[in-house]
């Protein structure tokens, strides 16, 4: 059995989210200069749109932040406090709105 994995990068010195191409790895951790690694969540949006780590989604102009929880190690979106296990049926009623990243809103 394998496993496949997804990601995108925010690239720090262009402000700019990639499509990985070539990656290194140091230690068993992808590392790419200069970019943060935003791993696949695994969920869809309504549109068929893949939802990464950092990804804004949004129902009507309700934000909510994906994140990953380490200590759970789970997905979880959070509305302002409010932290919840991120599922595909919550997923499937949002659209991705951004990812943090590119209005400065990560953490």
């Amino acid at each position: 059995m394998s496993s496949r994995f997804k990601f995108k990068a925010w690239d720090k010195e262009r402000n700019l989210l990639i499509r990985p191409g070539n990656v290194d790895f140091k230690r068993g951790e992808l590392v790419i200069p200069n970019c943060v690694m935003l791993q696949f969540t695994g969920f869809i949006d309504e549109l068929g749109q893949e939802i990464y780590e950092e990804d804004i989604l949004l129902i009507g102009d309700i934000k909510y932040h994906v994140f990953w929880d380490t200590g759970e190690q789970t997905w979880k979106y959070k509305l302002n406090s409010r932290i919840i296990k991120l599922s595909q049926s919550f997923a499937e009623k949002t659209v991705i709105g951004y990812n943090a990243y590119e209005r400065g809103e990560n953490e």
